[in-house]
């Protein structure tokens, strides 16, 4: 084909590469994640990030989530499917399972589509580091998870990397899970002590992560000493609850969307529900 020579000959159309769980887990540093995922709750509380709240279809076992956003300041596109399927555990199969596709947001073109389990991990892990290092005690040490599923294992990884000499403890209450989460992690190299009870492991800790899809509170109010910080990231429906209400309104409440946490976050709408807090209760966003 011949062209005028004031044209220049379209370039051939580069091709989109395609990640694995085990690609980003090789390729990205928790620290670079936790850099990221700060600036990006900034731009977020700045109005600088276009970003509708996450919607989740019903399934018949499960869930399934669809996330997109537009960062301009990037210059990134991207949108995020995630299905969340419980029983999976029982037949040997990952509960949480997902993808994201990333294009560039001057043309549209698409950047890669990756297996999204690890990058899942990593940004909520990346989210609790964020929020440990503006709103924990300056000098913890101890880190609770309560949850031994596969988000817990990058919790404890991003906290691990981001705050090195801190101490861990796990419970759940499946003990086989918690059995193989605590020998996996010790072949990694980290030494994680197995908690009898959720109580005992919260009234041990500095910091509590809680990574459960709990529709009854995993901490209780009457477990909790002043001064400690809790990230509760398992949660994402209205009906989901990991801590306790009474515990809820009484505490300096940070959240990453306040549009969002209107949504489905029942964490902040139990108590509200209750008449234990109002929504105006919340006292910022983390951005």
């Amino acid at each position: 084909m011949c062209f005028p020579h004031k044209y220049k000959q379209p370039q051939p159309f580069s091709r989109m590469k395609v990640l694995t769980d085990a690609d980003v887990a090789e390729l990205v540093d928790p620290l670079k994640v936790v850099e990221a995922v700060e600036r990006a709750y900034i731009l977020y509380s700045l109005g600088k990030v276009v970003m509708p709240v996450r919607s989740r279809i019903p399934a018949k076992d499960g869930d399934i989530l669809m996330m997109p956003c537009l960062v301009p300041d990037m210059k990134i596109f991207s949108l995020k499917l995630v299905t969340v399927y419980p029983g999976n555990v029982d037949k040997g199969i990952p509960t949480i399972n997902a993808t994201v596709i990333v294009l560039e947001a001057e043309t549209g073109v698409p950047k890669f589509v990756a297996e999204a389990r690890a990058l899942t991990g990593l940004r909520t892990a990346a989210a609790t580091a964020v929020s440990i290092k503006h709103l924990a005690p300056r000098h913890f040490t101890k880190v609770g998870i309560i949850g031994a599923g596969y988000q817990a294992r990058w919790q404890l990884k991003v906290v691990a990397a981001n705050y090195p000499g801190s101490k861990f403890m796990v419970y759940d209450v499946d003990r086989r899970r918690l059995e193989e989460f605590i020998a996996e992690i010790g072949r990694m190299g980290y030494d994680v002590k197995p908690a009898a009870s959720a109580e005992e492991l919260v009234k041990w800790s500095d910091v509590i992560v809680t990574v459960t899809t709990s529709k009854t509170p995993v901490v209780s109010n009457g477990w909790v000493k002043s001064g400690i910080h809790i990230s509760a990231i398992g949660g994402y429906t209205p009906e989901m609850v990991e801590i306790d209400p009474v515990l809820t309104a009484r505490s300096k409440l940070v959240v990453d969307s306040r549009e969002a946490v209107k949504e489905e976050a029942g964490d902040v709408l139990k108590p509200i529900e209750l008449g234990l807090m109002k929504f105006e209760n919340i006292y910022a966003e983390i951005g």
